[in-house]
């Protein structure tokens, strides 16, 4: 009889334990579709109920309780896991570059000639038109109106690649920016994933390993480490309990159930201020417009002072250095280097205007005596800058000399050229055009701080940088996604649920949850039959 009872228990366990099998069946099944879930398999093992029972077969027999679940295993590839969210990171990196470009693009479009290359051909058409007639005061208006319209057109593009720049980054200097800024939200959004981590973390301590409630948190863990993957470059270093120590760069950022290291942001200008000993600022800054340090929570103290360099990747890392000019990086053009492109072409338009205009030789007609020819003077700019001066010269601060805008202005403007003045001058050659002749001569000047281009050339191959940067990284992303879709297909492939399995496994838990039934049935039957014997 004890026996019997001892075969009832076991059955009685035996159907609880394919009963909670089934179970873990019914939960694959039931998330199959969902996004992050690894399949779990039940872990059986024989149950003992007894201690040591040396060779005695009845002892044996009795000592047999069965069977138990050891565990439920959660199928996982961590080698995958990282590889995908290093190539996550990358993608999202590319994203910010590619909508970065893709700004540029539509800021640089020359649509229908109202860009910088229309200003510039119809600069030199008022030119040529100047060139047939000197002495005309509505060819000589004409030719500065052009002029100023290039110089308005030069700032207008400058000034919105600057707020492309603030738009990412903020302007370096206000702190309204900076908060009005993507990165600034994006800064904010990864804080409150690396508390979302801690706090899966510090439930997988508490949680027994090896239960549908650990493996659930750790789908859950690694959905926040791909989400985090999305804002920056990471390593990730997993403890035998499941709960992760997370790294950006160097620095521990999350260390199981703590989070060690919180992302600070900001301005250029602040950070320069805060240096010791101060940095100037932007004279001897070379950086990106906002910087990112990472602090102690608790402290206060800071870990890293500039965590940039570390991130390299992830939406972060693509707003970080899309906006700086200090290299080209590798994918040869960013709104920093377009600015300092525009920049050098601005202070060679109006070196090259400026110096033929002011040369020596050089004549312009008398606004007083509009007959008579008179020698220009070193105030006969046509450019000028912010201080009204031929140096320190942008594409956001190129302007007309206000000289030349008066009512007598116009006449400023140098035709005649007299190679030797003291030998074949003619103040009364006002016809002479030799100067404007020089000037249209520039459109075709191969010019060295302009990389041996023209004028022209120069900013359509800007403009063409833009394009080939935009189609690389295009290329670029494209071929990430297909290496991002192949990994999670594999993914998918070790870890995710496959029906024909489940339905295999149902099947068998089913069977032995039928046999363990018909033992017990069959126990049952005799006990009562024994029952009914009188013991």
């Amino acid at each position: 009889m004890v026996s019997l009872l001892s075969s009832l228990n076991m059955t009685a366990n035996t159907l609880s334990v394919n009963e909670k099998a089934i179970s873990v069946v019914s939960h694959n099944v039931a998330n199959m579709n969902t996004e992050g879930y690894h399949k779990q398999r039940v872990n059986l093992q024989t149950r003992n109920i007894a201690g040591a029972i040396g060779n005695n077969v009845n002892n044996q027999i009795k000592a047999n309780g069965g069977v138990k679940i050891a565990n439920v295993i959660r199928y996982n590839d961590e080698y995958l896991n990282n590889y995908y969210r290093t190539q996550l990171s990358e993608q999202s990196k590319l994203g910010q570059q590619l909508d970065g470009l893709g700004d540029l693009a539509s800021i640089l479009n020359d649509l229908e000639g109202t860009g910088i290359d229309g200003a510039l051909s119809d600069f030199y058409e008022a030119l040529n038109n100047l060139n047939e007639y000197p002495a005309s005061s509505t060819a000589r208006i004409n030719f500065i109106e052009t002029a100023k319209t290039l110089t308005s057109t030069m700032n207008s593009k400058y000034q919105q690649l600057q707020e492309n720049t603030t738009k990412a980054l903020g302007d370096g200097v206000s702190q309204e920016s900076l908060e009005n800024s993507k990165i600034y939200v994006q800064y904010r959004e990864l804080n409150n994933k690396l508390e979302e981590l801690a706090s899966v973390n510090k439930a997988l301590i508490t949680t027994q390993t090896g239960t549908l409630e650990a493996n659930n948190l750790l789908d859950k863990r690694d959905l926040i480490l791909n989400e985090i993957a999305e804002f920056t470059d990471i390593k990730v270093v997993e403890k035998h309990n499941g709960a992760v120590n997370l790294y950006i760069g160097d620095t521990a950022v999350v260390k199981c159930a703590e989070v060690t290291g919180k992302l600070e942001i900001q301005t250029a200008k602040s950070y320069c201020d805060s240096q010791n000993p101060p940095i100037a600022y932007p004279d001897d800054w070379d950086g990106e417009n906002a910087v990112i340090s990472i602090v102690n929570p608790e402290t206060g103290e800071v870990i890293n002072k500039n965590a940039n360099a570390d991130i390299t990747s992830g939406a972060l890392g693509g707003l970080l250095h899309f906006a700086t000019d200090n290299g080209d990086g590798e994918n040869g053009i960013n709104a920093g280097t377009v600015m300092k492109g525009l920049d050098k072409l601005a202070q060679s338009i109006a070196d090259i205007f400026n110096d033929l205009n002011t040369r020596n030789g050089a004549y312009c007609i008398n606004p007083d005596d509009t007959t008579k020819l008179q020698a220009t003077t070193a105030d006969n700019l046509i450019f000028v800058g912010a201080d009204g001066t031929g140096q320190g010269i942008t594409a956001g601060n190129i302007q007309i000399n206000s000289d030349l805008l008066t009512d007598d202005g116009c006449w400023k403007i140098a035709c005649a050229y007299f190679g030797d003045p003291a030998t074949n001058f003619d103040e009364n050659a006002i016809g002479n055009a030799q100067n404007v002749v020089d000037m249209l001569g520039t459109r075709t000047q191969k010019i060295a701080d302009l990389d041996g281009m023209s004028l022209e050339d120069f900013y359509t191959g800007l403009v063409g940088k833009v394009a080939s940067a935009g189609s690389n990284i295009q290329s670029l992303y494209d071929t990430q996604s297909e290496v991002i879709n192949s990994i999670e297909s594999k993914i998918k492939d070790a870890t995710g649920v496959d029906l024909n399995e489940e339905l295999v496994d149902l099947v068998k838990y089913q069977t032995a949850y039928s046999a363990a039934a018909q033992v017990f049935n069959t126990c049952n039957s005799c006990l009562d039959v024994l029952m009914s014997l009188g013991g």
